[in-house]
């Protein structure tokens, strides 16, 4: 990377996750002071990783990078980790009621049970962006539509409050579509960029991702750390009760305070959910005022045996099970395949969180799925609660541009958010997003 001197300018960041350490990587070997603002005690945001107590690691969910989705992204990753990364060929499944197949498994291979109930158009699937009852009906078949509407889309807790709120079932159902659905050809290609690479994968059965090989994925948050030039960068973790005062008239910021320290800087980077930077600056918007926060649990099993399944993950689209993923962080890593997670979502309050009644709930399912033996002996539990993220009756897409249309035009020119971003970090999407922007911004300290 070619390395510029800028004299005597700092940046500020605030926010320690994914978006954060980028940005503080490209400064750092731009050689611009730089500060990070992190409110918890730890850093990578939903990235990180926790070792149970007998020191098995467990992800924050399934994380994993999709190879050369982003060429930016897939070179970075590269870089920070010195080529110390697994790759391998995802082979996923999905289950729905009790039936477990693979993810891409044409029809004609599907579970008898679906292929007598439901009658499938031997069209090719042509749809683009509207989700609706009627056009999926043309393709899919009533009986099918009904049933992922009804069944598979409301199993998951999140979307079904929305729809039952006020939310449109068609602005939900990119949820599903068309992981829950037949492998048939996709004759045109959709608008977004995700949507675009799942179609080409999912058509040429070589989805090949990359895994850190040592840490879990937190290693490669812990690469880009360790990638930092520390010379010009400072960590302040614990950083709370964070005050801002900007210009009345530029509205640009002045100055933070945040743990009774005031800090100053030359442009400051809000790399946090820009929800807050919202209610902080006293933004009117519809959408701080728009659903619920948003509840994750996950449960880690480690197992005496190894388990016999293929997979990496498995979605989950079943109301029979409280389960949104299962995923198999041992045969990620390539080791031995006797750790088990699950995850599920859900609004705020809407289940307890009690560990031993959410081991007993996830153990019947697993058993009950054929994932594991009942002879097969559970030697540790862990249970993870955090919030992630919010439930409304509107989209993600919705809550983001309409957010992000009042807050841009309501902050001063020395506030940058390198990525405006509501939901979970795509990581194929933040950090070509995050580096261009980064370097764009920090062009003006030169003028």
């Amino acid at each position: 990377m070619l390395f510029i001197k800028i004299m005597h300018k700092t940046i500020v960041i605030i926010g320690g996750g994914l978006s954060g350490l980028v940005s503080a990587n490209i400064c750092s070997h731009l050689g611009i002071d730089t500060v990070i603002i992190e409110q918890s005690n730890s850093l990578g945001g939903g990235n990180k990783s926790k070792n149970d107590s007998q020191g098995n690691i467990f992800d924050y969910g399934h994380h994993a990078l999709d190879e050369n989705r982003s060429l930016l992204t897939t070179k970075f990753f590269q870089k920070v980790l010195k080529n110390e990364y697994l790759k391998f060929k995802l082979n996923r499944g999905i289950i729905l009621k009790n039936n477990l197949f693979s993810y891409n498994e044409k029809f004609s291979k599907w579970p008898k049970e679906f292929q007598q109930i439901f009658k499938i158009s031997s069209l090719d699937d042509d749809i683009k962006n509207n989700l609706n009852r009627k056009n999926i009906s043309k393709i899919y078949g009533k009986e099918f539509t009904d049933f992922a509407f009804d069944q598979i889309m409301k199993s998951y807790p999140s979307i079904k409050w929305a729809i039952d709120n006020g939310g449109k079932e068609e602005d939900f159902f990119g949820a599903i579509y068309p992981w829950f659905f037949p492998n048939k050809n996709k004759k045109i290609s959709r608008d977004f960029e995700w949507d675009k690479f799942h179609d080409k994968k999912r058509m040429s059965l070589d989805h090949y991702v990359l895994y850190p090989k040592y840490g879990g994925f937190q290693g490669f948050i812990d690469a880009i750390v360790n990638d930092i030039d520390m010379k010009y960068c400072k960590i302040k973790k614990n950083m709370k009760n964070l005050e801002i005062k900007t210009h009345s008239k530029t509205k640009n910021i002045q100055s933070i305070k945040v743990n009774n320290e005031l800090i100053t800087g030359d442009l400051f980077f809000w790399c946090a959910s820009p929800v807050p930077l919202a209610k902080i600056l006293k933004i009117k918007s519809k959408m701080t005022k728009s659903g619920l926060p948003q509840t994750f649990i996950f449960g880690n099993f480690v197992f005496e045996k190894n388990i016999s399944s293929k997979f990496h993950e498995i979605l989950v689209g079943s109301s029979e099970h409280y389960i949104n993923r299962i995923s198999f962080p041992g045969k990620i890593r390539k080791m031995k395949n006797n750790l088990i997670q699950v995850e599920f979502s859900f609004p705020n309050n809407q289940f307890d969180l009690n560990k031993n009644n959410w081991k007993k709930i996830w153990l019947q399912s697993l058993y009950d799925l054929e994932l594991v033996n009942k002879d097969n002996l559970l030697k540790n539990y862990s249970f993870i609660s955090e919030n992630r993220g919010s439930v409304s009756k509107y989209n993600l897409q919705f809550l983001t541009k309409l957010l992000k249309n009042d807050v841009m035009k309501s902050i001063g020119d020395n506030v940058i958010i390198p990525s405006f971003n509501l939901g979970p970090e795509n990581i194929n999407r933040v950090i070509p997003e995050v580096i261009l922007n980064t370097i764009k911004s920090v062009s003006i300290l030169n003028r």
